[in-house]
């Protein structure tokens, strides 16, 4: 069932892709790529997709545009670590919400703008329930966040202290003289409090922008602005993300109902057809993912 279900979707999404007009990206131009909704597997294998398509397509930068409150810290790692990897300049545009990992992501790239109306940060791990970390494994994972956070700040030029006030709310932020944050709450910064110049330096935002087209204009981006979307193959992955908690919870209650009502095979198909959807999606993202990848590598956008 597990395996007729993954090669189901895959080929309802390969139909829907013939006719998905495919991104011709020029050497020189700006690409821009959307990270909403849940930071998660499936859009770590988006992202990567659209990296390697911008670089390999020699764009001169690529531009995120951000709107999430956040989602899964490992699928956050290994975003930052492929940002931290770029060959060319990368762009944060936070239109809305860069919030949890969301924040991390944003300080994996070298430059950040955000909306008039827009937050950034309160970036501390918690359980899936929404509940706090046991103590042990809070403060091992606020150590060892805190140091990746800090070293992926320097490296894209913003203040480390405020990435780790972010996750940390131990952390003291002081720039000269000042006090920016004090410890006893996690850090989260509006548009107006990140674009602020303090010593002549933006405390962490470049500036406003009003749009992508605005941000390139304030950044001095020359080239054209061709924007990358999910695949359907990308696009079904997120959804799958999306839509899980609810699948796993129709699937259990139909199974549950399927022993207690003899002769009811309904309830056992609805249970079938959830799990049936639940437990692929991972191996969708991953099916996925891999044959985008072999296709830039094995082919050229640029013109």
């Amino acid at each position: 069932m597990k395996k007729l279900s993954i090669l189901v979707l895959i080929a309802v999404v390969s139909a829907l892709e013939m006719g998905q007009a495919r991104e011709v990206i020029h050497k020189g131009d700006v690409v821009v790529a959307p990270i909403s909704g849940e930071i998660s597997p499936s859009l770590l294998a988006f992202l990567r997709r659209a990296l390697k398509t911008a670089e390999t397509s020699g764009a001169s930068a690529i531009i995120f545009e951000m709107n999430t409150y956040g989602g899964r810290l490992d699928s956050a790692e290994e975003i930052t670590s492929a940002l931290n990897h770029a060959t060319i300049p990368t762009y944060t545009f936070i239109n809305s919400n860069a919030g949890s990992a969301g924040a991390l992501v944003a300080l994996a790239t070298q430059h950040i703008y955000m909306a008039p109306v827009s937050a950034i940060g309160a970036a501390a791990p918690i359980l899936p329930t929404g509940e706090d970390l046991p103590l042990t494994a809070r403060e091992k994972t606020i150590s060892y966040w805190s140091a990746l956070i800090r070293g992926s700040a320097l490296k894209n030029g913003h203040n480390p202290d405020i990435g780790e006030a972010f996750m940390n709310k131990e952390k003291e932020v002081k720039i000269g003289d000042r006090m920016i944050h004090a410890k006893g709450t996690l850090l989260s910064l509006n548009t107006q409090e990140a674009t602020e110049k303090i010593n002549g330096k933006p405390l962490l935002a470049d500036g406003v922008a009003e749009s992508i087209v605005d941000l390139t204009k304030k950044a001095g981006l020359k080239g054209n602005v061709v924007s990358i979307k999910p695949t359907g193959f990308e696009q079904l992955a997120l959804w799958l993300t999306t839509l899980a908690p609810l699948l796993l919870l129709a699937g259990i209650v139909g199974a549950y109902l399927e022993f207690k009502i003899p002769g009811a095979s309904l309830p056992g198909i609805i249970s079938a057809i959830c799990f049936a959807l639940f437990f692929p999606a991972g191996e969708t993202s991953k099916v996925m993912s891999e044959e985008k990848e072999r296709e830039a590598d094995g082919g050229d956008n640029s013109r």
